[in-house]
């Protein structure tokens, strides 16, 4: 099976070398990026771990970094004499690592699933542990860390819908790439089931918890608030929307329920607006400008220009949207309302702040549910029905308010995932 696996890798090879030859020569960063996903990193990117145990932590993108801060901070507490490293997959990823965690002593890209690629690159990192954030199950690698005797453990595990039909449509396989993974730490009931049912051995299986409940409450101070504002140029009582990691399909709806709210609202709210991708900036400036809509970007604000030259903001930066959230009166978070299955509403809820999704939520089903049931957060179907709710909260600043506190008060509930996480991680450390 692995044989054929690898066939396919490297029938796939010609496919896609024109997109990375493309990538080598035009961005700049790519080039560095290309070489460790091949399995090469300089020596300098790994001096800090040399002569050390090392707990290599994979996480995938920018959700995952930031689901995994709490759980490094821990072990790090724990286990001071250990070197941390972190691989990602993207370069927002790694960004984030890099600036959320400069405690970590090496942040690398992960290797392409290449036999000689991984192995170049455990050899090199020689990790005494790899503990990979939700699921991103990569044959050759997993296989590589067992032969070797590296405990490979899943930390905050999660099955999209997508990806276990995926799975399971390759079952005969995916069984015996699981029994590489020593230990699997997973969100939800329903994610405990799909990986069993995938072939885990349900000793192995534990139901963990989401550790995306686990980051520390978040009490800005009103000089935190007062700076971020003042460094959009925000007046200090003026009602903010923000439509947080958009895809494309939802910023023209989002648009058109700004219409509707500014023609409902006396005083003018300002709408930021932050693409989950940054590449589609220019496509969103279009649709602005479609609507005769005045706009900048974040970057481009001079200090002291009056706010009121723009009704939108364009977020163009990466790791600042979760404390913006702190100074919106409304969130809405985006993914959901076209097919893409959501993203983390736990983000703006830790700041207590009222939160709107569309219906497509599938990837965070089990907090989507939980804050809906408890009437903790308004689910709307489009444009229509998110002016409506945006502008009774608008409206009653104490409706928002009581939103924000029970959504709140659900993640206080919910916490306990750091704790099962790491006793799963220790018995291997």
């Amino acid at each position: 099976m692995y044989l054929l696996y690898n066939l396919l890798i490297y029938l796939l090879i010609p496919i896609i070398l024109p997109y990375f030859i493309f990538r080598f020569f035009t961005k700049k960063k790519y080039r560095s990026g290309i070489m460790e996903r091949l399995g090469y990193y300089p020596e300098e990117r790994l001096s800090r771990i040399a002569e050390k145990e090392v707990i290599w932590f994979h996480s995938v993108s920018v959700g995952e970094v930031i689901a995994a801060i709490p759980l490094v901070l821990e072990l790090k507490k724990r286990f001071p004499k250990h070197s941390l490293v972190m691989s990602t997959v993207t370069d927002t990823g790694r960004e984030t690592a890099i600036n959320k965690m400069p405690f970590l002593d090496a942040v690398i890209f992960f290797p392409f699933d290449f036999t000689f690629s991984v192995n170049m690159a455990i050899d090199k990192i020689k990790p005494e542990i790899f503990i990979m954030l939700e699921t991103e199950i990569w044959p050759n690698f997993l296989r590589a860390v067992n032969k070797k005797g590296i405990p490979a453990i899943l930390i905050n595990g999660r099955i999209s819908d997508r990806s276990y039909k995926r799975y399971l449509s390759a079952r005969f396989f995916i069984k015996e790439v699981l029994k590489n993974i020593s230990a699997f730490g997973m969100q939800s009931a329903a994610d405990t089931e799909r990986i069993i049912n995938m072939g885990a051995d349900k000793e192995k299986v534990v139901r963990t918890g989401n550790l995306k409940f686990e980051h520390e409450a978040r009490d800005v101070s009103s000089d935190t608030v007062k700076r971020l504002k003042e460094s959009l140029n925000i007046i200090e009582d003026k009602d903010i929307i923000i439509a947080g990691s958009t895809h494309r399909g939802e910023d023209e709806e989002i648009v058109k329920a700004y219409l509707t709210i500014i023609k409902a609202i006396r005083e003018l709210p300002l709408l930021i607006i932050a693409p989950r991708h940054l590449d589609r900036l220019s496509e969103i400036e279009d649709i602005l400008k479609r609507y005769n809509l005045s706009f900048i970007r974040k970057t481009m604000i001079k200090k002291g220009e009056a706010s009121s030259k723009y009704s939108v903001i364009l977020l163009d930066t990466i790791g600042e949207l979760s404390i913006l959230y702190s100074i919106a009166s409304v969130v809405f978070v985006g993914g959901s309302l076209v097919p893409v299955g959501g993203h983390n509403i736990l983000e703006p809820a830790l700041y207590k702040r009222p939160v709107l999704f569309g219906q497509y939520m599938h990837n965070f089903r089990e907090i989507a549910d939980g804050f809906k049931n408890r009437g903790a957060a308004i689910e709307v179907a489009d444009s229509g029905a998110m002016a409506r709710d945006i502008i009774n909260i608008l409206n009653n600043p104490d409706v928002g308010k009581e939103l924000g506190e029970r959504g709140f008060s659900l993640i206080i509930e919910n916490r306990g995932a750091l704790e099962k996480s790491i006793g799963l991680i220790e018995r291997f450390l």
